[in-house]
């Protein structure tokens, strides 16, 4: 914002063809935010949290105890600022009034909250790999990615390159989403193919380094799920459990699940057909994932799946019911909690590999 889209905006400014009411809004225009803000929680997210806060509150408002009590209660962020604020914005609004919560000391590399940040082979194989991004890079040289570039160009009026056109779309985004009433003067560049093109751009980085391009990316989740089976199955642990994230964990736990699975990997030359995998469907801000337990009148116990504060079918558990029996649940899981070896499956290989290898 502070660099490639100030010279950009210049450029609009003296040769854009659009209207002058356009114009005027890029004259305007100003970065709002320092690069001291990078990875912050702006006012908006932390909003969006306190509102989720109330939400659940109302969902599960006959099995919630109304004050915060530590023997009922487990809050835990990671060791940054957004999520940890985003715990106490959420709390705010759970409880309707600020609480003296007891949060445990927050980990570099939590192996629950953000396990990949301790799986070295997943960095090397997956996220520092080329043949990851090689779907990307094919589509970047796609018909419609050149269509984008040219559209775009002639809008702005110089060449804009596709890192360029990133930067656009991500203000765009950004700043779309931290103004209630304000639109960013970056979201007029585009039409709605425009940006169902950078959409599917960005879905296919999402895919292949956080979701179903390797099956290690979601292997490695069973240390998540394993904490999640262990809580549900302890006779002394809080009842209710809270973890503030990152959109890492939230992708490959929804892989691990086997939730918005295509039935064929995404690759550059399928943008036109129909997908489950949207990131911005997904992976929203505040995007938010919880199971809830049910002890039902016959004495058996079953699972409910939240997503985006939805109930969401079980992959795996029987199709004409929305809740699964836990019994059910917990078999679909067995073999993988049973072999996760994390040290030994995240041990780094000393060569990358391609996508093949590892599917």
């Amino acid at each position: 914002m502070h660099g490639t889209l100030i010279g950009l905006q210049r450029d609009i400014v003296e040769h854009g063809r659009m209207c002058r009411d356009n114009i005027a809004q890029f004259e305007a225009w100003k970065p709002q935010v320092t690069v001291a803000d990078a990875k912050l929680l702006v006012r908006e997210g932390g909003t969006e949290l306190f509102r989720l806060g109330e939400r659940f509150r109302k969902r599960f408002a006959g099995q919630l105890p109304d004050r915060y009590d530590a023997d009922r209660f487990y809050f835990k962020y990671t060791r940054t600022e957004r999520a940890e604020y985003s715990a106490r914005n959420f709390t705010l609004g759970l409880f309707g009034q600020e609480e003296t919560i007891d949060y445990p000391e927050p980990l570099d590399r939590d192996p629950v909250l953000r396990f990949y940040k301790g799986c070295d082979k997943w960095r090397n194989v997956v996220k520092e790999n080329p043949y990851a991004y090689q779907e990307v890079d094919r589509f970047a040289s796609s018909s419609e990615m050149r269509n984008v570039v040219e559209k775009l160009s002639k809008r702005i009026g110089t060449f804009v390159s596709p890192e360029e056109i990133h930067a656009m779309y991500q203000t765009c985004a950004f700043e779309t989403a931290w103004n209630k009433r304000e639109s960013s003067p970056w979201c007029l560049l585009f039409d709605k193919e425009t940006l169902s093109v950078l959409e599917y751009s960005q879905d296919l980085k999402y895919y292949w380094v956080d979701g179903y391009g390797y099956d290690l990316t979601y292997r490695q989740s069973c240390a998540a799920f394993r904490d999640l089976f262990e809580r549900f199955d302890s006779a002394t642990a809080p009842p209710f459990t809270f973890y503030f994230t990152h959109s890492g964990t939230l992708l490959k736990s929804l892989a691990f699940l086997g939730l918005y699975r295509d039935s064929e990997p995404l690759v550059a030359q399928h943008y036109r057909y129909k997908r489950k995998w949207r990131v911005s469907h997904i992976d929203a801000f505040a995007s938010n994932l919880y199971f809830a337990m049910y002890s039902c009148p016959n004495g058996t116990q079953s699972v409910g799946l939240y997503h985006q504060e939805r109930l969401t079918p079980i992959p795996g558990c029987p199709e004409d019911t929305m809740l699964c029996s836990y019994e059910h649940f917990k078999k679909l899981y067995d073999d993988r909690i049973e072999q996760c070896d994390f040290d030994a499956m995240c041990s780094a290989p000393s060569v990358p590999t391609s996508p093949k290898d590892e599917l």
